[in-house]
C-alpha cells in the first residue's frame, strides 16, 4: 500500500517538491474540514485550514525527526479511527487508492489539482465493513 502512494506521488513530481509544514499540515486540515461538514467546498476548506494552520504553526520545528513522527502518528490515528468506525483498514485503502489513482491534474502552487470530473474510479467503502 505504502509503495502505492510512493509511486502516485513520484507520477506526479509531488516528491520533488520541497517540505513546508504549513503546506502540508494545511493539506491534512482541509481533508479533515471537507469529511466534517457534508456540503464544504473544496475552495472553502482550504480558506479556513490556511486560518488554522496561522494560529496553530507559529515556527518552523528544527528538528525533521519530530516532524516524520508527527505524521507517522497522523497515519496510526487515521487508521485506528478507521478502524473505531468499523471498517477494514487495507480494505478501505485500497478503495482510497483506486479512485486516486483513476484521477487526473496538474500540479498547482505545488498542490495536485485534479481535472473536474476527472475520478474515473468512485471508492466503494460498503464493501469495507468489517464484518461483525
Amino acid at each position: 500500500m505504502i509503495n502505492r502512494i510512493v509511486k502516485w506521488n513520484k507520477e506526479r513530481l509531488l516528491d520533488k517538491q520541497e517540505f513546508n509544514l504549513k503546506t502540508e499540515t494545511t493539506h491534512i486540515l482541509e481533508e479533515l474540514i471537507e469529511a466534517n461538514y457534508k456540503n464544504a467546498k473544496s475552495d472553502k476548506a482550504r480558506q479556513f485550514a490556511n486560518q488554522l494552520v496561522g494560529f496553530i504553526i507559529t515556527s518552523e520545528p528544527s528538528d525533521e525527526g519530530e516532524i516524520v513522527d508527527a505524521f507517522a502518528d497522523i497515519v496510526v490515528f487515521a487508521i485506528g479511527s478507521i478502524l473505531k468506525l468499523k471498517y477494514n483498514p487495507e480494505l478501505v485503502m485500497d478503495e482510497v487508492l483506486k479512485e486516486i489513482e483513476s484521477r487526473t491534474g496538474s500540479i498547482i502552487n505545488g498542490k495536485f489539482v485534479k481535472d473536474n470530473q476527472s475520478t474515473m474510479y468512485k471508492a466503494d467503502m460498503h464493501n469495507c465493513k468489517l464484518k461483525e
